[in-house]
């Protein structure tokens, strides 16, 4: 008879299979795992699709059949439906699945510090539960987190399903979060920052191509079932004045001052209904009654109050009335998701700035209506800058109003408005609405620093690739295409006689020259003419803001000397992802070391090593080294990711590994690292 021990000596055809993509997946950097990111994207958006579907269904139930139907509509059924579904939630949110509870996101940083990124998988069946009963009742909340803790919920599903590493989990994780953020707003980009500025907050080329294929399907495959329905109607024309950049500062100093008091709020009312006196399972029961109370005053504070936003943003609402929607709305989210209710604060976030940016630009436009011409601006605006001031995400915050309205005149409002919440909001309290929990318990959850920072600090000319394809006009367009077809994203400048930039050519231009039968077209009459240039010597930050003014794809750099014209590279997008990882990388490694500090000294050093080609480690787990006991590894990072070192740790040939060791052991530890070469010298 075979025993235990003999079957798990032999594993099975599946185990194989399963530990060799679990290998191949680990060890790439791009293929394997963006096929992974395709069905993570494709399952986050049907997810996506499923949920809104079954809250609709809920809301339905609740308020069409229940109170409209079977109780004839009365006036004292709104203090009792919330009530209703947050006695259903309780003994869900406090006995089944205690994950369900909160706003979503707080649980998905929660898993990436502490769990290597797993989530159970039933979280995506509770969490879209819980948060049909609660907001499907009038519970204020938002769909947003919740549908972002569905997606995290599948990738790491995906990933533990393969047994992957810790980080490609992680990295799972996060696209899945991205596809489903992406999935709601139709927002594919600002999907892929919210994951990389809330959940990972580390940018290298492996997590950004994997987010944004999830982030791309998810959004197609919203759009492909549901139509591509904008989720608020924005108005289409804006005017900006110049003079009105100090009062788009000034609503984002209101927006930071109201984002703070909506984060210690929530929190402040989590901490009062977990003292009183009653069952757990009463508590969102309780909260539902408290809601129903304040709609009594104002029915746009249940559910999603969508059509409050869409009221706030039309410009129809006087300032009053929208500062109670504000007022009221804040308590209503605080009570539904402190008393254990299952619903996200990334929705009522964007109806609060909505309401408080019309009331700020109904209030301006009166008293200097030269200036403030447009109020239904400040609303846009206030979108942004109040979600920038609790979730500390103001990239997304930028490129979420952006694929909004697409609207570039409302970029630089907005980076005013969105920049200035965020700095009152950080100076006020130093956590995010997601965070604010996580260090309560106990969880630090590390600050990168802003990303626009660090693109001042790169040069272009540290960022930009060579010129490595450059024709006359006469150059035919399958010459050119032969020429650069070893790069898939070649770019051809087009010089005059002189030498100087007279044109681009990028791939599309050629693609579509050979697929209209012209093979033979020249290169002067494909280029774009009026080209935007960039000096070497400018930053990556001047460099965005003319891809973010143009549709462009890349960049030719030029000298100052000679006109401007005279060729030295060319900066492509992703040229400038690249050097962003490169900055980190190297910060993250400055600031190990000034950590580290302390504790090297003359008989204590501090040693970053690679893995080299030919390594005994290489391959192997970090049990598995042997290394002796005067060292010890205190961080291992892999693919631009650095994580802590555990025992079933592999390492594979390239990666980074910080150690502490004594003296005496630096030798032994290097040559444990180094390839036969090395360890031959």
């Amino acid at each position: 008879m075979q025993t235990r021990a003999s079957r798990d000596d032999h594993p099975g055809v599946g185990a194989r299979l399963r530990s060799r993509l679990s290998a191949q997946v680990d060890g790439s950097s791009r293929a394997a795992p963006l096929l992974l990111a395709a069905i993570v994207g494709l399952a986050a958006g049907l997810g996506a699709v499923g949920f809104t579907a079954l809250l609709e269904g809920v809301d339905a139930l609740f308020f069409d059949v229940l109170w409209s139907g079977l109780l004839g509509a009365p006036r004292w059924g709104l203090l009792l439906i919330p009530a209703l579904g947050g006695l259903l939630v309780g003994p869900l949110a406090f006995r089944l699945a205690r994950e369900t509870r909160g706003p979503g996101v707080a649980e998905i940083l929660l898993a990436v510090e502490t769990r290597a990124g797993r989530i159970h998988p039933r979280t995506a069946v509770t969490k879209s539960l819980a948060t049909a009963l609660t907001v499907g009742s009038g519970g204020s909340a938002g769909r947003e987190g919740p549908i972002a803790q569905i997606g995290a919920s599948v990738g790491s599903a995906v990933g533990q399903a393969l047994r992957l590493s810790p980080d490609t989990v992680t990295l799972l994780l996060a696209a899945g979060a991205a596809a489903g953020v992406a999935a709601t707003f139709h927002t594919p980009i600002a999907g892929v920052f919210f994951a990389l500025e809330v959940i990972l907050r580390s940018f290298n080329t492996r997590n950004f191509s994997v987010v944004v294929l999830a982030s791309v399907i998810g959004t197609a495959t919203s759009v492909a079932l549901r139509g591509d329905t904008p989720y608020v109607e924005i108005p289409g024309d804006t005017r900006i004045d110049p003079g009105e950049v100090p009062l788009h500062a000034l609503l984002g100093v209101v927006c930071g001052v109201v984002g703070v008091a909506f984060i210690r709020g929530l929190y402040w009312s989590e901490e009062r209904f977990a003292r009183l006196p009653v069952p757990a399972l009463l508590l969102p029961a309780l909260g539902g009654l408290a809601v129903g109370a304040l709609a009594l005053a104002d029915r746009r504070v249940l559910g999603l109050s969508h059509d409050a936003l869409e009221a706030a943003v039309s410009g129809e609402t006087a300032a009053a009335a929208l500062l109670l929607v504000v007022a009221l709305k804040l308590v209503a989210t605080s009570v539904t998701i402190g008393s254990g209710g299952s619903g996200g604060a990334f929705g009522p976030s964007l109806l609060m700035g909505a309401a408080l940016g019309g009331a700020f630009g109904d209030v301006v436009h009166r008293l200097v209506p030269n200036v403030a011409h447009t109020p239904e601006e400040y609303a846009i605006l206030g979108m942004g800058a109040l979600f920038a001031g609790t979730a500390r995400a103001p990239i997304t915050a930028v490129l979420i109003l952006f694929e909004l309205t697409r609207d570039y005149h409302l970029m630089l409002p907005s980076m005013t408005a969105v920049v200035a919440a965020t700095v009152i909001s950080q100076r006020l309290v130093p956590w995010s609405i997601y965070t604010f929990k996580l260090e309560r318990s106990g969880v630090r959850v590390a600050e990168q620093e802003a990303p626009v920072s660090l693109m001042q600090t790169i040069r272009v000319a540290d960022a930009m690739s060579p010129v490595r394809l450059s024709v006359t006009a006469d150059a035919r367009a399958d010459e050119i295409m032969r020429q650069g077809q070893a790069d898939p994203e070649s770019v051809t400048l087009l010089l005059d006689e002189r030498g100087l930039v007279a044109g681009i050519i990028t791939n599309t231009d050629l693609n579509s020259a050979l697929a209209d039968g012209r093979p033979d077209a020249t290169a002067g009459s494909m280029a774009t003419r009026n080209v935007r240039t960039v000096f070497a010597d400018e930053t990556l930050d001047d460099a965005l803001r003319i891809f973010a003014d143009h549709a462009i794809s890349a960049l030719p750099v030029v000298e100052r000397d000679g006109g401007g014209l005279a060729p030295v590279g060319v900066l492509r997008r992703s040229d400038i992802t690249q050097a962003y990882a490169q900055v980190v990388g190297r910060r993250e490694t400055a600031e190990r070391r000034r950590r580290l500090a302390p504790v090297a000294g003359d008989d204590v050093r501090y040693l970053e090593l690679e893995v080299a080609r030919g390594s005994r480690a290489a391959g192997r787990r970090l049990r598995e080294l042997d290394l002796t006991a005067d060292a010890v590894i205190v961080a291992v990072r892999q693919r631009g990711a650095t994580q802590i070192p555990r025992g079933d740790t592999r390492l594979h040939r390239g990666d980074r590994v910080t150690v502490i060791a004594a003296r005496d052991a630096v030798d032994e530890v290097r040559a444990r690292f180094a390839g036969e070469e090395g360890a031959a010298r």
